[in-house]
């Protein structure tokens, strides 16, 4: 199995500061962090393969300094997706940097505050950083929340005709409401509209299992359903680890009920093939 979405918090601020979006630490955020070690120790008592270190925003903001050290520590188990700001002025050298020069994988983006509109990933000033991660042959990890998908789904469409052969990642199945239960497990038309383009991957994770097991509900139908539409080498798993409540054994263990209604060739697809072609098949 490979976790294509792991968090991960230094227990040395000296080293790695913190900085939060919101300009202000979560309480207890800091509290027994899951540092790179603890995750590989982690990863070998469920026996994962490799993981995707992704930077935890809310409490380093944009500097990506940790998952990238992290990931040239251990090159043989982790890689980096970097966080970014699109809009910022130099980020064309944001980009080179995290992605160029530390090697990040790609680069993920969200919205900047509640209520903003599609501008911070779709915007004529949002392009350089598609182009630049395009050009050093990186990928783009996009995170929608359930109150700006249907907006962000549609302001993403005209992007992706410019950027077909970019590889885009929507985090947690575009937060679809999965626990609405059948006969579409919260698989909407908006969402469907990227079935016609190929070079569009989902990512589940306990922000989708979470939700189902608090509703008393599996995620087999649910995976089942976006498999059926997308293919499961279109879809990949990933624990959220260090941000969603439980261990990680908890998480592993829905993990692998979660691909309970695919076959075995599907089921290995979506906890271990796609992840590893999109974030170590290429670069």
């Amino acid at each position: 199995m490979i976790d294509s979405h792991a968090h991960l918090i230094s227990a040395d601020v000296e080293r790695y500061p913190t900085s939060p979006l919101s300009g202000e630490l979560e309480p207890g955020a800091l509290d027994n962090p899951v540092t790179a070690e603890r995750l590989l120790a982690l990863m070998d008592e469920q026996g994962i393969e490799r993981a995707l270190a992704v930077q935890r925003a809310h409490i380093y903001g944009f500097n990506n300094a940790y998952v990238c050290d992290a990931a040239q520590r251990y090159p043989e188990r982790l890689r980096a997706l970097g966080m970014v700001d699109a809009l910022d002025q130099d980020i064309r050298r944001q980009v080179r940097h995290w992605v160029g020069e530390r090697g990040a994988v790609g680069i993920r983006l969200t919205e900047p505050f509640k209520g903003a509109d599609p501008s911070w990933f779709a915007s004529p000033e949002a392009m350089a950083a598609w182009e630049n991660v395009s050009e050093l042959g990186g990928s783009v990890r996009l995170h929608f929340y359930r109150w700006n998908r249907e907006a962000a789904l549609k302001a993403l469409k005209p992007v992706l005709q410019r950027f077909p052969q970019t590889t885009v990642v929507l985090d947690h199945f575009s937060n679809i409401a999965g626990e609405s239960g059948a006969p579409d497990h919260g698989v909407d038309a908006p969402l469907l509209e990227m079935v016609e383009h190929p070079n569009v991957y989902l990512l589940y994770s306990m922000i989708n299992l979470g939700k189902l097991a608090a509703a008393r509900m599996q995620g087999a139908p649910m995976v089942e359903r976006v498999v059926r539409e997308f293919g499961a080498d279109r879809v990949m798993w990933g624990s959220d680890v260090a941000q969603s409540k439980g261990s990680y054994a908890q998480m592993v263990a829905l993990a692998k009920e979660s691909v309970s209604l695919l076959s075995e060739a599907d089921q290995r697809k979506v906890l271990h093939d796609t992840a590893h072609a999109v974030y170590w098949g290429a670069r």
